[in-house]
């Protein structure tokens, strides 16, 4: 018994961070965002969710410039006619970061049905210019498939699929070592108030889930898995991104 004991070896996997460009995001984060998996950014439309997002892109393109690997640094998987090149240029910019060098690393797909997002997957493992990525980010997440699953009769399947897409993309986040950051909307629950679009299913998926809310003009953020954060953040946007 004492043999097998020796023989046998544990494995420590250490999860490294990106930084977020904020501060207070990597503070939540513990750090900034966890490589080798999936963390979910969800609220309602205007609370910042697109925006961290192409601040992301900015700050990862930035930390792994020089690094080596060639092809796209981050892969922009835009549902939602989102991508804004402009906006990406200006958060660069601000920060004295070369907006070229950021263009020049990310790869943007648009995605307008539910079949061309599932297939983005096989790409990021086939396609040599985007295998090499750094950051996968997908806005938004469960758009697609809500518009092309919109009858009660056909949520099992919605349900289902957005399971094996979400639960894919962990996968291959996991084996090639880059990040995922998704954004995801939010759906009234009545008295129960707002929860993420098509409920906990990417909560298996994501290792960090936050929930992004807008008062007025305060913008706040909390951390929803792994636990539950003692209190929200606040935070702005600026022409920086997110301060």
């Amino acid at each position: 018994m004492s043999s097998e004991r020796e023989n046998f070896e544990f494995v420590r996997h250490s999860v490294e961070r990106i930084s977020t460009g904020s501060l207070s995001f990597d503070r939540l984060l513990g750090g900034g965002l966890p490589v080798s998996c999936a963390t979910d950014f969800f609220g309602a439309a205007a609370t910042g969710k697109t925006q961290f997002c192409f601040q992301n892109a900015v700050t990862t393109c930035e930390y792994f410039k020089g690094k080596g690997s060639e092809g796209a640094k981050v892969v922009f998987v835009d549902c939602a006619g989102s991508f804004r090149p402009e906006r990406i240029v200006e958060i660069a910019e601000t920060r004295s970061i070369d907006p070229k060098m950021v263009l020049e690393n990310i790869s943007s797909i648009s995605v307008r049905s539910t079949s061309a997002q599932v297939e983005t997957n096989r790409r990021l493992e086939e396609d040599p210019n985007l295998s090499r990525c750094r950051l996968v980010i997908v806005d938004d997440i469960t758009s697609n498939f809500v518009s092309d699953f919109s009858k009660e009769d056909e949520i099992p399947a919605r349900q289902r699929m957005l399971s094996l897409y979400a639960r894919r993309l962990s996968y291959l986040a996991n084996r090639r070592g880059f990040s995922v950051l998704v954004s995801n909307s939010v759906r009234s629950r009545g008295s129960l108030g707002e929860g993420e679009t098509t409920g906990e299913v990417l909560s298996s998926f994501a290792l960090f889930r936050v929930h992004l809310s807008r008062v007025d003009r305060q913008r706040y953020a909390e951390l929803v898995q792994p636990s539950p954060a003692s209190e929200r953040i606040e935070f702005d946007i600026g022409s920086s991104g997110i301060v």
